[in-house]
């Protein structure tokens, strides 16, 4: 009876031990998650999530690094879009100043009498 006691006592223990390492390890790893996803946020999209693939969090990074991916093309799109609304509004308005420009003159050039 004693021996089951003290065989109880010791699961216990080390039930309780092996917990606080896990609860300790997801801690650490829900903390680099928050480190890359505020420098993520901060405008460093180059930052992934490491996991390793026995890790309790690994699904949650893998997705995490998905939507970063995801985000990063997308802000490469508009970016890119940005870009060539600038540089159409510039050509634009070039076009349209060019002939206006002649226009005045000649208007100019008739109200004065030339």
């Amino acid at each position: 009876m004693e021996i089951i006691v003290f065989l109880s006592i010791v699961i216990a223990v080390v039930a309780v031990l092996t917990s606080i390492v896990l609860v300790r390890r997801v801690k650490k790893q829900i903390a680099e998650m928050t480190d890359v996803l505020v420098d993520v946020k901060n405008g460093n999209g180059n930052r992934r999530i490491l996991s390793a693939t026995n890790e309790l969090t690994a699904p949650l990074a893998y997705e995490i690094n998905e939507i970063v991916v995801s985000y990063e093309s997308r802000l490469s799109i508009v970016r890119q879009t940005e870009e060539t609304n600038r540089q159409l509004m510039t050509s634009l308005s070039h076009d349209v100043r060019t002939p206006l420009t002649t226009l005045i003159g000649y208007l100019d050039a008739a109200h004065k009498g030339l």
